[in-house]
């Protein structure tokens, strides 16, 4: 994790808005995936274990709006122009299973997409193609949010020792 958003989170923590303030990371990181929100939603429940509830759940309704935006947003794009803007989309592996997976199951594939570890943006992407109700999309992008958030803040707020271990060997 960087060493801003570290000081960032440190400087809000004795705020008794810190729970939205990590929402707000959670935000800005699905818009701009520049570092995996996981890391830092640990880190997060690290520093103050005691809001870890509040944490995930906050973190996971912006996520889930975030990528509702990155949804509409790549639904209007187009395929054409999806194509232009991330020409190795059609060529990954990530393309032909998510692909496979919204055409068999529509919003599903995005409650999946969501709960396993997949590159989030180009995957939402490719569900994006398929048109899917937006009050759906968005109830499947929380669900899924909110099972994998949920479950790296348990495990940083139950077993932090564990959770740094882990942290340690991915250098956060």
């Amino acid at each position: 994790m960087p060493a801003r958003m570290r000081e960032f989170l440190e400087r809000h923590i004795a705020s008794r808005h810190y729970a939205s303030w990590v929402a707000l990371v959670s935000f800005g990181l699905t818009l701009v995936p520049s570092v995996p929100f996981g890391a830092v939603l640990c880190s997060a429940v690290l520093l103050d274990n005691r809001r870890w509830v509040r944490i995930w759940l906050l973190s996971s309704l912006a996520a889930a709006a975030g990528s509702l935006i990155l949804f509409a947003f790549f639904h209007h794009l187009g395929w054409d122009q999806l194509v232009v803007r991330f020409p190795g989309i059609v060529q990954s592996g990530v393309y032909a299973r998510v692909s496979g997976w919204v055409a068999a199951w529509g919003v599903w594939a995005l409650f999946l997409v969501t709960v396993i570890p997949l590159p989030q943006t180009p995957a939402l992407a490719v569900c994006a193609v398929v048109a899917q109700p937006l009050p759906l999309a968005f109830l499947a992008l929380l669900g899924g949010k909110g099972l994998r958030y949920g479950a790296y803040a348990w495990l940083a707020a139950k077993s932090p020792q564990k959770a740094r271990a882990i942290a340690a060997r991915y250098g956060i």
